[in-house]
């Protein structure tokens, strides 16, 4: 369909205008439209689907009644109303679409067939396709689905209760099952789950106020759970949930009818971002058509399902700690149904507004963390020095924690190369498995001690499932890693946070895009794990995910604390105000580049505003072309076009990939591509325009490289840098995929993998995924 058609469509679905000279948009009623609007393919298509919703087995019972009108919301029901469309009627209404609202209506479009679906005061509404260019009124919603009531969250209902649990009811083999405490008079403390009777289970949330499992045997499972209350008493109390066999036979064996299982119930702060997955289980043969969501307890989310396997919503405001349940249901190929429910305790706990600009996170969400280490020497002074609503950088509160209280960590070692143990004690994190494998990485992937070294200049490591992107932040001295990069096992990732990078769209509106990757002996380091797939990494994964990210995040670091400055810190004072004499006087190593070898390209520059802080792109911008860009860039100094978001950027991204190449042997691809759809390109065919491999080897860069390894690893030979080999050329014109493979130098290693194709599809993911734009976090005010 043309956008010119579309449009007009939608101007008539939204009651914009009347379209191709007939009535406009009907009145919601239960009268249908004259049948004069209608052409004759739409007459027959919507008779055609009144009757066959009259057949429809899987119709929902009757659940209230829908003229009692505050017992349904209207989003529920169209929402309802509009998965049960695309389950029954796929001919029609294919994919799943986000639904829209405009004057009153809530709709979806199908590009497929150029049709809408509306729903307006419980009359349903088509157009377009089959059904012609004039609206049809279905007829009434009743007519299809009895949407079921939401209820209000029971927990905490006995006014005097302090503290609430609550477990999955009716709970069975194969599906999920969360245990969850809650506090109904104030924020709970220190959480910590213990199993006392059933079948032994893995506990990696038990430390926050919900636990979630997926049983594969029946029994009684008992747990015991200490925190302290709102007032500060410590307190305990125990649950026991009775798990029975599935009686459709869902558990270990191959299933023999379609079974879905949701994963995973969690806790999280109001404010906080939200991700839960649905896991179908099939019959050989059989094929998911659909997974619908609909939330069935709690106060109203606004649920994201554009991808219907995965369903994501920002936890609401609440005034207690309050329950929300989502059921998941499954359709099939082979019209098979099952259904799961997932609980999401959204804790009442007060972060920073906005408005405050004395707090350090004001306007940020703060999650749920704890030292690492138990007993370690800073484990009670990590959450309240580093990631703490109640941190104050400037005003009456100023309360930024002095360097006697949490040192950097360069200075417990007399600017020694610190021990994976004292690395250790300064780890702050969600789940004890990310502390876990973040030790079992250093020890395995540092031992030339080069992320030991470059830790000497932060003051805490956290490593969060809500943090995204991952970030370095002057103001407390420590790097917030994503737990993305962590992971090992599926259990594991169930708990990390899925909701998008909020940077996705940054210059959608340009002519040209940028890729790049890591490639060692001709072959990519960054291996898909689909995310529908319960799949297991090795610490070799974790070292290519989180490799990278580690030396850029600790180059920030090194560059506002470079190791020449370790002997001058006052101990009195704090990470900021050691660091923020250097930073005002320009006197950062990023500053003495951008003196002495800066970027020299204004329309980069600019564009790199666009690109990685959402500045909106003028009309010289926008036409900007491909050639234009590679030309400025290979004349200029930059390794990447994100060396242009700031100087910061600029010196983190050359000295990252100095020591991706030298130390691992591992050389980076960038090359420039006209802008694509990333729903519809693959690597197979989007092209290469220009591109280098190994660029940080270009003659001209060398001198600027020097002079960042010689200020922040002075421990590297200088020497290396003058051994880099020049950089390869990409074939333009061939496709990203056909220049993975490159001359080798000196060899090709071993020969090129064959990788599946799901592999390259969803589009472009390896790549794009990674894309990263700067972080934008304020410092701190000089001298609060």
């Amino acid at each position: 369909m043309i956008p010119s058609y579309r449009t007009a469509l939608l101007a008539c679905l939204v009651g914009l205008a009347s379209c191709g000279g007939g009535q406009p948009l009907p009145p919601a009623s239960p009268a249908a439209a004259p049948a004069s609007t209608r052409t004759i393919p739409a007459v027959v298509a919507a008779a055609a689907l009144l009757a066959g919703a009259a057949r429809q087995p899987q119709r929902r019972a009757l659940a209230t009644n829908m003229a009692d009108g505050a017992a349904v919301d209207p989003l529920d029901a169209a929402n309802d109303l509009l998965d049960y469309a695309e389950v029954h009627y796929a001919k029609f209404f294919p994919s799943h679409p986000a639904t829209e609202s405009g004057l009153g209506y809530l709709y979806r479009y199908y590009p497929a067939t150029g049709i809408y679906l509306g729903v307006k005061q419980a009359q349903v509404y088509v157009l377009g396709g089959e059904f012609g260019d004039e609206v049809v009124h279905v007829g009434a919603l009743a007519q299809f689905i009895t949407p079921r009531p939401r209820v209000a969250s029971g927990l905490c209902s006995v006014s005097t209760s302090l503290h609430a649990m609550y477990a999955t009811p009716g709970a069975v083999v194969g599906k999920n099952v969360g245990v969850t405490l809650a506090g109904c008079s104030g924020a709970l403390a220190a959480p910590l789950w213990r199993q006392t009777a059933g079948p032994a289970l893995t506990l990696l949330a038990d430390k926050t106020q919900t636990l979630s499992f997926t049983p594969v045997q029946e029994g009684s499972y008992s747990f015991q759970v200490s925190f302290t209350d709102a007032q500060g008493v410590a307190r305990s109390d125990s649950l026991t949930v009775a798990v029975a066999t599935d009686a459709a036979g869902s558990g270990g064996a191959a299933p023999t009818v379609a079974r879905v299982t949701t994963r995973a119930s969690q806790s999280v702060r109001m404010g906080g971002k939200v991700s839960v997955r649905a896991w179908p289980s099939l019959a050989e043969g059989d094929n998911v058509k659909l997974v619908t969501w609909q939330q069935i307890e709690g106060p109203t989310v606004e649920l994201d399902t554009k991808t219907s396997r995965l369903a994501l919503f920002t936890a609401p405001q609440v005034t207690r700690d309050t329950l929300i349940r989502l059921r998941a249901t499954l359709h099939t190929d082979n019209f098979q149904s099952d259904s799961d429910d997932v609980m999401i305790l959204v804790e009442h706990h007060a972060q920073a507004p906005a408005s405050d600009s004395n707090a350090m996170w004001a306007g940020s969400h703060v999650p749920r963390l704890y030292g690492y280490l138990a007993g370690g020497p800073y484990h009670d002074v990590l959450r309240p020095c580093i990631y703490d609503p109640q941190i104050y950088d400037q005003g009456p509160r100023y309360n930024l924690c002095p360097l006697r209280v949490l040192p950097f960590l360069a200075q417990d070692n007399f600017n020694a190369v610190p021990s994976v143990e004292q690395v250790m004690t300064r780890v702050l994190v969600s789940h004890d498995w990310l502390g876990r494998n973040f030790e079992a990485f250093l020890r395995q992937h540092d031992t030339r001690g080069d992320f030991r070294r470059m830790l000497g200049s932060v003051t805490a490591i956290v490593l969060s499932t809500q943090v995204r992107p991952s970030f370095y932040y002057a103001g407390t001295g420590a790097i917030y890693l994503d737990a993305n990069s962590f992971w090992l096992t599926p259990e594991e990732r169930d708990t990390i946070n899925e909701a998008p990078d909020y940077r996705s769209d940054f210059g959608s509106a340009l002519k040209y895009a940028t890729l790049w990757r890591y490639v060692e002996n001709n072959q990519s380091i960054f291996v898909r794990f689909d995310p529908r797939a319960r799949v297991t990494r090795s610490l070799d994964d974790v070292h290519h995910e989180a490799g990278w990210l580690l030396f850029h995040e600790l180059s920030h670091a090194l560059d506002f604390l470079p190791p020449a400055a370790y002997g001058g810190l006052q101990r009195n004072s704090g990470a900021w105000a050691n660091i923020a004499p250097r930073y005002s006087s320009r006197g950062l190593t990023s500053d003495e580049i951008a003196a002495n070898y800066p970027l020299m390209s204004s329309e980069l520059i600019g564009l790199g505003q666009v690109l990685f802080h959402g500045a909106t792109a003028s009309a010289a911008q926008k036409a900007f072309t491909t050639t234009q860009a590679f030309n400025a860039f290979s004349l200029d100094l930059a390794t990447d076009d994100y060396n242009y978001s700031t100087r910061f950027e600029d010196v983190a991204m050359t000295l990252e990939e100095f020591l991706m190449q030298h130390r691992l042997g591992i050389r980076r691809d960038m090359a420039f591509t006209d802008a694509y759809d990333s729903k519809t390109t693959t690597s197979t065919t989007v092209l290469v325009r220009w591109g280098q491999r190994g660029r940080i080897g270009e003659e001209a860069i060398k001198p600027r490289t020097r002079a960042i390894v010689e200020a922040l690893t002075p421990w590297v030979d200088i020497n290396e840098i003058e051994r880099l080999p020049q950089p390869i050329a990409m074939r333009a014109g061939e496709s990203w995929a056909a220049n993975l493979n490159q001359p080798a130098i000196p060899q090709l290693a071993r020969a090129l993998r064959v990788l599946p194709a799901w592999l390259d599809a969803p589009p472009m993911l390896n790549e794009v995924q990674r894309q990263r734009p700067g972080h934008g976090k304020r410092l701190p005010p000089i001298g609060g």
